[in-house]
């Protein structure tokens, strides 16, 4: 055989061979869907990307949440259409790249919930790479990654990992894997630590107080107990701790959670928030229309209850938070809301102390009714009571002594 035609043999041959690698034998097929950033704050933006690799149209279109006044100059291979705050990539057979512009500041009640200075930037994921309903052939699924950039010197840190280098995106039971979470970039400090067999990141600015060995600290003596309670909480965990121009309070994400630097891991009152976030990483699914109080007060109540069984706060350190959160909702005149914030998440607090007291009477215990709750997504109403009347062996009065006064949720599927 002439050269030319081993060497053309032996191309061939990798070819099928890498393709062969990648495929699933009698699996749904793959495409790649890379997902790249670059912050440039003397711009003001950050430069953002997704690049489809496929080699047969797996990866048809995808319909993108797409603001106007935050995402702007898309341009790419295909066609690409705006309508409203929605635009719609196709995408072409053998794949493509889309490229657009991103606005990171973003305000919450008129304080920073996203920001991006001339040393760091802070945003959810999702601020870069918007949520997107996809279109593809036979269920195929995406293999994904993403890439972060930007001024020398600058860190990035994701619940992925560091993504200074490409990492690996996976989303559980997703075809189309996006990054989502929170996400800190520029001059960090960062402390990282296995813990209860999680790994847990906890990323801020420098100089902004954040004392991040205190907060792995205090998560060697508290998660085990959560993980107890919540035992699909996710293998790795991001703190992102945010300096005193942003919003200043907590806000959790997947696999995730942002915490204000002036934030207490624990409060005058007891309550940690903390440790009120990472329960609402461990539990993920939002509630049901109606039903917001369900994940609020579990949130707040398993803040205490966790302080409690690992000996953080006494038993009557405990009772005393419990009293005080009771004179709150009754002051204020709180009560289960959906969205529940403050005397109202109060009010939910006490309900759900009050059901683990009614449980425990009967050799059950709350544990076993939030592990039930958030088995499938949609948490609600209907299925804590089902659960209840289950360990019950009957339905608790004090929860529908409670619900008779409470807005509709959704009506039971």
């Amino acid at each position: 055989m002439k050269q030319p035609q081993l060497i053309l043999c032996a191309l061939v041959l990798t070819a099928m061979s890498a393709c062969a690698a990648s495929a699933q034998p009698g699996g749904p097929p793959e495409y790649r869907a890379d997902f790249e950033a670059e912050f440039m704050p003397e711009a003001g933006f950050a430069r953002a990307s997704l690049t489809i690799s496929q080699s047969d149209g797996e990866m048809e279109l995808l319909d993108f949440s797409a603001p106007a006044d935050r995402f702007s100059d898309f341009s790419g291979d295909g066609e690409i259409a705006r309508s409203g705050k929605r635009l719609v990539w196709k995408v072409p057979r053998k794949g493509g790249r889309l490229d657009y512009r991103v606005r990171i500041d973003h305000q919450r009640n008129g304080v920073y919930d996203a920001r991006m200075t001339s040393d760091w930037a802070i945003a959810r994921l999702g601020d870069l790479f918007p949520a997107a309903r996809s279109s593809t052939v036979d269920d195929a699924l995406s293999r994904s990654s993403l890439l972060l950039s930007g001024p020398a010197g600058w860190r990035f840190e994701t619940r992925y990992g560091s993504a200074g280098k490409r990492v690996r995106v996976r989303e559980k039971d997703r075809r189309f894997d996006r990054p989502t979470g929170w996400m800190a970039a520029g001059k960090l400090g960062v402390r990282r630590e296995k813990i209860n067999g999680r790994q847990v990141t906890v990323a801020a600015p420098r100089g902004i107080g954040v004392k991040r060995l205190e907060v792995l600290a205090f998560l060697r003596w508290n998660l085990p107990a959560l993980v107890e309670v919540f035992p699909h909480f996710p293998e790795s965990v991001l703190i992102v701790g945010a300096p005193s121009e942003m919003w200043r309070g907590g806000l959790s994400g997947p696999g995730s959670l942002y915490l204000h630097a002036d934030r207490p891991m624990i409060s005058e009152n007891a309550t940690s928030p903390l440790l009120h976030e990472l329960v609402h990483v461990a539990t993920a699914f939002p509630p049901a229309d109606g039903d917001d109080w369900i994940v609020e007060g579990l949130a707040e109540y398993y803040g205490l209850e966790i302080l409690r069984r690992t000996g953080t706060i006494s038993g009557q350190r405990f009772e005393d938070a419990l009293s005080w959160l009771a004179d709150w909702s009754d002051r204020n005149e709180g009560h289960l809301a959906d969205p529940s914030t403050g005397a109202n998440t109060a009010e939910a607090v006490c309900l759900f102390h009050a059901l683990n007291q009614e449980l425990k009477a009967a050799g059950a215990s709350l544990d076993q009714v939030v592990i039930e709750l958030f088995a499938e997504p949609d948490p609600n109403r209907h299925r804590l009571r089902g659960s209840l009347r289950k360990r019950l062996g009957h339905p608790s009065p004090i929860l529908d002594s409670a619900l008779a006064d409470a807005p509709p949720g959704e009506a039971p599927q």
